[in-house]
């Protein structure tokens, strides 16, 4: 999602107040975050938090970007 919109590690990081090491992590699957982390991060990527868990659900089962329709469905 963050390359999506065009933004670095770095812009993220500063925009959700988080560490460039931390947002490195989570996006290499070596970190999990914590609910409080996903609010901040969905607030910077400006989605839901419901929109990040259905998209994470979606890389688990296997799909890649191109067999996702973004935005998904309303629920």
């Amino acid at each position: 999602m963050r390359l999506r919109l065009g933004l670095t590690q770095e812009k993220l990081a500063l925009e959700v107040n988080i560490s460039n090491s931390e947002i490195s992590r989570l996006e290499r699957g070596k970190r999990n975050p914590k609910w409080k982390t996903m609010e901040r991060l969905a607030k910077g990527l400006d989605v839901p938090c419901w929109q990040m868990v259905w998209l994470a659900e979606q890389f688990k089962s296997g799909k890649t970007w191109s067999e996702i329709a973004w935005p998904p469905p309303p629920i």
